[in-house]
């Protein structure tokens, strides 16, 4: 609990008020003090003066025996002030005449005066016989006269005067306090209650906007000076805030609003946009073959690509919306003012227009392309993270539909997302839990008929029931489990090998697919040759099937790999020949086996032939041993039959078969023959 409050002025009041009397307290002291002694020395000069001239009549009166000139004496000495009693005696002792005024009694005043004029309380003088008598000379005594002072009376007058003296004193000082105080609140503790108010007004978040207020008339003292240096440090403080609100809010390297400033943004649009009732457009911006620019020309001229990008997207833009950067070569752009399907798939036209533009970028010139993926509010989302989610997840849609797509977002691909989460999971699970099995589809001499060959094609079977490839193998393509389940795939076929060469001492060929993630893992090679060595196998009997794509994502790299695969005696097959984009110049360099035609040419047989033909012609050229994959009729088998094709794969044949079917229809009757391949 904070302390009660209390106000610096009525604290200095308190202190002046009680400063004051104090020192009025002390200078009444010392003023009784010195009163008291003025007053006792101002008695002593009247009892020796009342004395002197009341001695010879009190003398006369005394040595006449005359009573009545006693008394008028005496009556005279009453009348002096604070005197309160006269008495005269006789030489032998006997009272002759005594007077006395009346007083009251006041104990406290009694002991006041008994300390202040104890000693001066009463006064008595010898009386001698008149010298105008004759008689001898020497002096004769006939009385004594004695005065008794009233000290009470002296006492409480000098106190009454004293009392006024205090009062004049306490007031004087009163006064001076209300002054004091009234000037010290006017040029200190009100200059400081409005610093106080200045500094609660300070916004934490732009506290140079609001200094504490200077006064002409602390310039040049303390205070003053206590209000420059605490602008000072705000003004600091402020430039700290707005350069850590820009690391916060920015991007550093393109100088974009980052994903925190672009969250704020959104906020922003979809509180204007549900009073306005308007709809507004988010796009999803992935540029396409980013990762060839940074590996092809390093990381400095992959950054200032992504810089000029976020010019030309700020261009475009303009004023109409907000471009923002997330990572990498990612960006998003919220447009405002597109609020229609029609005005978002225009708006994203003209963008990509301008986006594909050639960049130079020193002497090279680089030909931009991008993905982009559109939520429109409120249809898409309420927020802007999910508006950012489901245009990220229409740009995934767009990305699989080729180069310098767009694609709007749709229900279903969030559906489509949820399970691949789901699948992605359960792949992990699976490779922990042995979930993984091998089918085997057989290759076929042609010619003969006779079965020379096999593909390994990976199953899953969960919870009793197969699931096609087709449905986890894109997953984990995109999450990178396939070089883990690649690896599996290779290690489970050399298993096999060994398998069928201990039991039935006979083998053939297994072919295994190589993902193009997995050929481009470092490990592939050293993984390959020492799984060959565990199991003992003989490395012709695998062969590594390469797709186009793979080979040619970084071509010198794959001519090294796979001349290490071939030097150490290992088939290499190129699957889907055709689909892609391989130069012919480069073919002849690689070091493969087997070229493999795609089934989507093998399907137009024997009606569309052109480019089947060519890659047969290819392959005979190059001495190379040619696949046809996907025979799946009797008229496809016969052309290739007429193109002298060697090997062929297919339904028609036999579709992939598990590993007990396989061995007892292909391997178990070859026991104990030995394979001429």
């Amino acid at each position: 609990m904070s302390a009660r409050f209390k106000s610096l002025t009525w604290k200095q009041t308190t202190l002046v008020v009680f400063s004051a009397l104090f020192f009025a307290v002390a200078i009444f002291i010392v003023e009784v003090a010195l009163v008291g002694v003025s007053a006792r020395q101002q008695l002593m000069v009247a009892q020796e003066e009342l004395l002197d001239s009341i001695e010879q009549p009190a003398a006369n009166a005394v040595w006449a025996l005359d009573d009545n000139l006693a008394t008028q004496t005496l009556e005279g000495v009453l009348k002096v002030e604070h005197v309160g009693e006269a008495v005269i005696e006789l030489d032998d002792g006997s009272m002759f005449v005594s007077m006395n005024n009346p007083f009251t009694d006041n104990p406290l005043v009694r002991k006041l005066s008994e300390k202040l004029f104890g000693d001066l309380k009463q006064i008595s003088r010898t009386l001698y016989r008149p010298s105008f008598f004759e008689g001898t000379e020497k002096q004769q005594i006939i009385g004594t006269l004695t005065i008794f002072y009233n000290t009470q009376e002296l006492t409480d007058s000098l106190f009454s005067q004293l009392r006024f003296s205090f009062l004049a004193t306490l007031a004087r000082a009163l006064l001076v306090t209300m002054a004091l105080s009234i000037i010290f609140h006017r040029f200190l503790t009100k200059p400081i209650a409005q610093i106080s108010e200045a500094i609660d007004k300070i916004d934490p978040e732009l506290p140079d906007e609001n200094l504490l207020p200077t006064s002409t008339a602390h310039q040049d003292d303390e205070l003053g000076l206590v209000t420059s240096k605490f602008n000072q440090i705000l003004i600091q403080f402020g430039q700290t805030q707005s350069k850590l609100r820009r690391m916060a809010t920015r991007d550093p390297l393109t100088g974009l609003p980052n994903r925190t400033l672009l969250l704020e943004t959104i906020a922003v649009s979809i509180q204007r946009a549900r009073v306005h009732k308007h709809q507004f457009t988010m796009l999803f911006i992935d540029l396409d073959r980013f990762k060839n620019v940074n590996d092809s020309l390093g990381h400095a001229l992959g950054d200032q690509f992504l810089a000029r990008i976020a010019r030309v997207l700020e261009r475009v833009v303009g004023d109409r919306g907000t471009v923002a950067r997330l990572g990498g070569d990612e960006f998003v752009i919220l447009a405002e003012d597109a609020r229609t399907p029609d005005q978002a798939a225009d708006f994203v036209d003209k963008l990509l227009m301008q986006l594909n533009v050639p960049l130079q970028l020193n002497e090279h010139t680089i030909h931009p392309a991008a993905s982009v993926g559109i939520s429109i509010y409120p249809d898409d989302g309420l927020s802007a993270e999910d508006l950012i989610r489901h245009a990220d997840i229409a740009m995934y849609s767009a990305k699989a539909a080729g180069s310098n797509q767009w694609a709007f977002f749709k229900q279903q691909m969030t559906e489509r997302a949820a399970v691949r989460l789901r699948t992605e999971a359960s792949l992990h699970d699976a490779l922990k839990n042995n979930e993984f099995l091998l089918h085997f589809q057989p290759k076929f001499n042609i010619k003969t008929g006779k079965v020379i060959a096999c593909e390994a094609l990976i199953r899953w079977k969960k919870d009793g029931r197969l699931i096609s490839p087709m449905s986890f193998i894109p997953v984990a393509e995109e999450t990178g489990i396939i070089i883990p389940l690649g690896r599996w795939v290779i290690e489970e076929a050399c298993r096999t090998l060994k398998h069928w060469r201990k039991r039935y001492n006979y083998a053939i060929p297994i072919a295994v697919n190589v993902a193009s993630q997995q050929f481009a893992d470092a490990s592939l090679v050293p993984d390959i040759k020492q799984l060959a060595l565990r199991y003992q196998i003989d490395p012709s009997l695998l062969e590594v099937e390469i797709t186009e794509t793979s080979l040619m994502n970084d071509i010198e790299l794959a001519i090294h790999k796979l001349e290490q695969l071939k030097g150490a005696g290992f088939g290499i097959a190129v699957d889907d020949f055709g689909t892609g984009y391989s130069s012919l110049s480069y073919l002849r360099h690689l070091p493969i086996t087997t070229m493999k035609i795609d089934r989507c040419f093998v399907t137009d047989l024997p009606n569309e032939s052109a480019i089947a033909s060519t890659i047969l012609m290819l392959g005979k050229q190059l001495n190379l041993h040619i696949v046809a994959e996907g025979i799946e009729n009797e008229q496809q088998l016969n052309w290739l039959k007429q193109m002298d094709c060697e090997i062929g794969q297919g339904f028609y044949y036999s579709q992939p078969l598990d590993i007990s079917e396989f061995e007892n229809r292909y391997i178990a009757p070859n026991n104990a023959s030995i394979s001429q391949i």
